[in-house]
């Protein structure tokens, strides 16, 4: 048996010679080496440190979050000192694994409080801007088991606050705390203060703002809180229809989510919808009126709206003129309505010939000829070895070519260019939109071939960027269509690759047609070999079905009854974590 002190040694030498990969994959296999691994956050060389949190982040990306709860519990502290540190570099990476860690896994009160602290001090004390950009995502998967009055203090006094970063954590952590308790009033609180920054003349604060909520327009309105939604939605909408570029497409999306919210709301209910418009017009809250009028899409409404406007003497006031340009749907588009399924697909079903007007601009030839200037390669390499995410970004903005040097590395760079190349890859399809996602077809073909590789770390990684992509980029189908072709083969390699995307793929979406094609074999792989990944699939399904398709994952109840009983600790664990995800979903849909 490896004693502590040789683990700590290979450790330091691992890491002094820079191969983070073996240390990672050495902490994924031995829990001794994983602990020795935290143990260096306390070492007094910030190299080491940093060299030690960049390792954390590869082995907390690929464990399953059964295993970093207990992680949460023994050394989120370590990392929260971490994150503390006069060295920018270690504070960003610390950050980065801390949002790693606690994402999808509730702290208790008062950890939730002592890290709220943390950030807030952070933010107080004016650190460079790459230590603040790490804090966001922090936030994000900041989740707590119960708001305790202290919680509810840290996130009042954020709010309050006149420094609007501030004021910004406290919406989110509002937010997080109102969704998973389930408590209305806090969605009351959420869009009284969120008004404020939506003016426009803080153009980071408006983006965050609607980033906000796009995530709260996913939930069904509560007549307690459609003051504040018509307000906001006019709010949003000036955004929409004004002339700031920056704001304007995000706005729109905005308001269309929060129209449909509206419409749903008053779905067979016009009478309640012309009363609260009447209350809004006697308010002379004319523009509210209007936009809540177009949100119901009711024609007599809208016809008596007019009428009023014309006897209040508000002609002026055009309802023509709050109609946001462009297709809406009341509901879901007709294509998404349309997805029924019944056997089991061939890959040609997932085929797709659509091309954006970015692929036909792709296809014209490059002003740079193809490849990056020196210069360019120059930048990228920087941004590559300081981690830094926007400036990676921006290069693949201004020149798409950077995906075939990342491509290029990806086939033929040593290790250290691979792992680089992956983790720039992964970081694009994270951030680019559902247009430019385009420019990364090319990588696609090799993340698939990495899917099989021997290195851990490398499949999941390669196998999480496929899943992002497969959920939004327009090619997405082919990618979906592969490892469904694997899966349903059952020869070869291609099993465990295929269960672990779809694990990622449903955490990101449900996409009915192929859940009910991965279903309908999903109970062949409930066996010891690929057990685990089969409960991470039905854990990410439970996680994303619809309440009324439910009916599709209890066919399963039994069998994990049975795993419950006879499987290791973890999986066990895992297999209660789905039964119960697929109760509380029940309950809900009951009492719904």
């Amino acid at each position: 048996m490896t004693t502590g002190e040789n683990i700590g040694g290979l450790l330091g030498e691992y890491l002094s010679s820079w191969e983070i990969d073996k240390v990672i994959e050495l902490a994924l296999r031995d829990d001794a080496a994983l602990r020795g691994l935290f143990k260096l956050l306390h070492s007094r060389d910030d190299e080491m440190k940093l060299r030690a949190l960049m390792a954390i982040e590869g082995v907390l990306e690929a464990l399953p979050e059964v295993k970093r709860l207990f992680l949460v519990r023994e050394f989120l502290d370590d990392l929260i000192n971490a994150a503390k540190s006069d060295n920018d570099a270690v504070s960003i990476r610390a950050l980065k694994a801390i949002a790693l860690l606690i994402n999808g896994i509730p702290l208790d009160p008062g950890t939730f409080v002592d890290l709220g602290h943390v950030l807030k001090d952070l933010v107080k004390s004016r650190r460079e801007d790459e230590v603040l950009l790490e804090i966001p995502q922090v936030l994000k998967n900041m989740r707590v088991l119960s708001p305790s009055p202290q919680v509810h203090d840290v996130v009042a006094r954020l709010l309050r606050s006149k420094n609007l970063r501030l004021k910004a954590m406290g919406l989110r952590l509002l937010l997080n705390v109102s969704v998973y308790t389930g408590d209305p009033s806090l969605l009351k609180d959420i869009f009284s203060a969120i008004g404020d920054m939506l003016s426009g003349e803080h153009v980071s604060l408006a983006d965050f703002a609607l980033g906000i909520l796009l995530e709260i327009a996913e939930h069904p309105l509560i007549e307690e809180i459609l003051d504040d939604v018509a307000r906001t939605l006019t709010l949003v909408k000036n955004l929409a229809l004004g002339k700031n570029p920056e704001l304007g497409e995000k706005a729109r999306l905005v308001a269309e989510k929060l129209e449909d919210a509206i419409c749903r709301y008053y779905n067979g209910r016009p009478e309640k919808a012309k009363e609260k418009i009447n209350e809004l017009l006697i308010e002379e809250r004319f523009h509210e009126a209007i936009d809540l009028a177009l949100a119901v899409g009711d024609t007599y409404i809208l016809k008596w709206l007019a009428e009023v406007l014309k006897e209040m003497g508000k002609e002026t006031l055009k309802i023509n003129e709050r109609v946001l340009p462009g297709l809406r749907y009341p509901s879901l588009p007709p294509e998404k309505k349309a997805q029924r399924y019944l056997k089991l697909p061939s890959l040609s079903q997932f085929k797709t010939s659509r091309k954006s007007a970015l692929e036909v601009a792709l296809k014209e030839p490059p002003l740079g000829g193809g490849k990056l200037t020196k210069v360019e390669r120059a930048e990228l390499e920087r941004a590559l070895e300081s981690g830094k995410e926007e400036k990676l970004f921006e290069l693949s903005k201004e020149r798409p070519e950077v995906v075939f040097e990342l491509t290029h590395k990806l086939e033929v760079g040593d290790k250290f260019e691979r792992m680089d190349a992956l983790w720039a890859l992964s970081k694009l399809a994270e951030k680019l939109d559902e247009e430019r996602t385009f420019i990364l077809k090319p990588a696609v073909g090799p993340l698939i071939r990495i899917t099989k590789s021997s290195n851990r770390w490398a499949t999941l990684r390669a196998t999480k960027t496929l899943a992002k992509l497969a959920s939004k980029a327009p090619y997405g189908n082919e990618i979906v269509g592969h490892f469904l072709e694997e899966y349903i083969s059952n020869e070869g390699d291609g099993v465990l690759p295929s269960l672990e995307f779809f694990s990622y793929y449903f955490s990101e979406r449900w996409d009915e047609k192929t859940a009910r094609a991965v279903l309908a074999k999903l109970g062949d792989y409930l066996r010891s070999e690929t057990l685990f990944d089969t409960l991470l699939v039905l854990d990410a399904l439970v996680s994303s079905i619809p309440p009324e398709k439910l009916h599709l994952l209890r066919p399963f109840v039994e069998r994990l009854k049975e795993v419950k009983k006879i499987a290791s600790s973890d999986e066990q664990k895992l297999a209660l974590r789905v039964l119960e995800g697929i109760a509380e979903r029940s309950k809900a849909l009951v009492t719904s």
